[in-house]
């Protein structure tokens, strides 16, 4: 019960709060602006039969009519607190930005096939005027009209100017406004006066009507032959919607209302009827050809002006300017960036390839003076028993000469002679020998984990078909330090993966070329392991045993000098080298060189 009582009191509230407003105005002054330049016949015509019907609708108000100017349109609004307003279309649209506003009714003839345009210009000559046939002919005459601001007493006659090509601000010599059209437009082309008047759809009809005029007096230019005009009347332009009717902001809703209601229900009068029809559009298309009202903007050259007149062209140039300028800047940044890191990868290149260089060329030599040591010794060890022998049979065929008691001066010249000759080759071989043993570097302290990764690298830089190998390096140890000749020991594991590399790349039958290298700590914590695995052929016993053989080779085409480089620079640190053949075809490769406690 209680929950009924307080909806009740909530509505008679709500219903309360909504009447105020039209409480207020109850009884009240509703004010009716109208356009000051309506020609006196519209006035009385329209405005009067109007006023008169709302106030008989609506008797709880009184209806007042205020003349409002058109140059200070909104001054005059705010200022008399216009309700409503009474104007040609065109005149709500330059308004239209300036005064907010409801349209709630337009002036429409009765029958028409088009009830949204109705009202246009129409252009009249004396009858006997035969040298003025058409629009051209009006072009440099003098010319009468109503006002400047008049749909049908001006406008839409420039308009119809200009879609025949000519410049409506030049056409007319002289451009006679009157204010009114009837009669002082008709009485100022009758009188002579002006050569062409400007006239808004049907008063010329209207005015014979009432015998202002004699009918036949006046003769229409660019007579259109369409029907569309209202009522058959002579019409020289296009049409457009005439006079409408609007509520300004502020008037209480329930009393638009009933004045829309009223407006809507008004009987024909003189013709014509309220309509809710309305074409704005094509009055706005009008007065931007005409550069007028709104867009009087587009007259005015000056920099001010250009900018409003093309403010959204003017906005998308400085956007596309400014986004090229953004892009240039960002496409030149990324350019340096692009090219400091090419120049850094190229400058990086150079330095690998020159420090690879150098590696090939300490290697070069190291391997071939290796060769040379290796050589020279095979040379002076196989080459002394030969010059010993040949010492000893010098010496007894010379023994046996003195038993013989022959020794003539020239037997003994050339004796002397070939035992300088083999003396002085013994001495060569032992310089030979002396000398190979003299070229070893001293052993130093070596990380072991270090010279097995620059092996991997220079391997990387010099083979050529290397990008075909999966090469791994697999080591648990951090350093793993060894005392050794460093450059020596990098060319025995070099020499390691170049031929496990070579083997894994000619000889692999199925899958990627495998090479893989494992650094680990044997199990009494005494030397180090370093295995070189790689695929390729099953190895035999035979081959195995070729391995480990000084001097013989597993290649077809090898001499067997890099296997006795590598177990010459093993032998060189005390390092065991030894190879196992795998399951699955290839050698395992392993180095076992002591560890070096610090």
């Amino acid at each position: 019960m209680n929950l009924k009582k307080l909806l009740s009191t909530f509505l008679w509230v709500l219903i309360l709060v909504i009447s105020v407003p039209c409480l207020a105005y109850e009884g009240l002054t509703v004010k009716i602006g109208y356009a000051q330049g309506l020609e006196l016949y519209h006035q009385s015509s329209i405005l009067k039969e109007t006023l008169e019907y709302l106030q008989k609708k609506i008797p709880n108000y009184r209806f007042e009519l205020l003349p409002i100017s058109s140059v200070d349109t909104q001054e005059d609004i705010k200022k008399e607190k216009i309700d409503f307003l009474i104007a040609p279309s065109n005149f709500f649209v330059e308004l239209s930005g300036g005064i907010p506003f409801t349209h709630l009714a337009t002036r429409i003839f009765d029958g028409t096939k088009d009830p949204a345009k109705t009202v246009g210009s129409t252009f009249v000559v004396r009858a006997e005027r035969n040298d003025i046939q058409s629009i051209k002919d009006l072009r440099g005459k003098n010319c009468a009209a109503s006002l400047p601001d008049s749909l049908g007493g001006w406008l839409a006659a420039l308009g119809e100017i200009k879609e025949h090509g000519f410049d409506p601000d030049n056409f007319f010599k002289t451009k006679n406004f009157t204010q009114f059209q009837v009669p002082d437009v008709l009485n100022s082309v009758l009188s002579g006066s002006s050569d062409v008047g400007i006239l808004s759809t049907c008063i010329l009809e209207e005015a014979e009507a009432l015998g202002m005029i004699e009918k036949g007096s006046l003769r229409v230019i660019n007579k259109k032959t369409d029907d569309l005009s209202p009522i058959h009347c002579a019409r020289s332009t296009q049409l457009y919607s005439d006079m409408s009717f609007v509520s300004l902001q502020g008037v209480p809703e329930p009393l638009v209302r009933e004045v829309t209601v009223a407006l809507l229900s008004m009987p024909v009068f003189d013709h014509s009827r309220w309509s809710v029809e309305n074409d704005q559009y094509s009055i706005r298309k009008l007065l931007r050809e005409l550069r007028l009202g709104p867009y009087s903007y587009l007259r005015d050259n000056s920099l001010t002006g250009l900018a409003k007149r093309y403010k959204t062209e003017i906005i998308a140039f400085v956007g596309i300017l400014l986004f090229l300028i953004f892009n240039e800047f960002n496409l030149r940044r990324l350019v340096n960036k692009r090219t400091r890191q090419l120049s850094d990868a190229l400058k990086a290149k150079e330095e690998a390839d020159r420090e690879a260089a150098e590696e090939r060329k300490k290697f070069a030599t190291l391997e071939k003076n290796g060769i040379i040591a290796q050589l020279g010794t095979i040379i002076a060890h196989e080459a002394k028993q030969p010059i010993a022998t040949l010492t000893n049979y010098l010496q007894i065929f010379k023994m046996y000469l003195d038993r013989k008691n022959d020794n003539d001066a020239f037997s003994k010249d050339v004796f002397e002679n070939m035992e300088n000759q083999v003396s002085r080759l013994n001495t060569l071989v032992n310089s030979v020998r002396n000398f190979a043993k003299q070229k070893q570097n001293p052993q130093i302290k070596t990380d072991l984990v270090l010279i097995t990764q620059k092996a991997i690298r220079s391997l990387e830089a010099t083979e050529p078909d290397i990008e075909k190998v999966k090469i791994s390096f697999n080591s648990k140890l951090k350093t793993a330090l060894v005392l050794a000749d460093p450059f020596s020991l990098e060319l025995l594991i070099l020499n390691l993966l170049r031929n496990g590399a070579q083997e894994a790349v000619s000889n692999t039958a199925k899958g990627s070329p495998i090479l893989k290298v494992e650094l680990s700590l044997s199990n009494d914590n005494k030397s180090f392991i370093l295995l070189v695995e790689n695929s390729g052929n099953l190895m035999t016993d035979k081959d195995l045993s070729r391995l480990v053989s000084l001097g013989e080779s597993v290649k077809p085409d090898g001499l067997g000098l890099g296997l006795s480089i590598i177990r010459g620079i093993a032998d060189l640190h005390g390092a065991d080298l030894g190879f196992t053949g795998r399951d699955k075809g290839g050698v395992i490769a392993s180095l076992r060189i002591d560890q070096l406690h610090v």
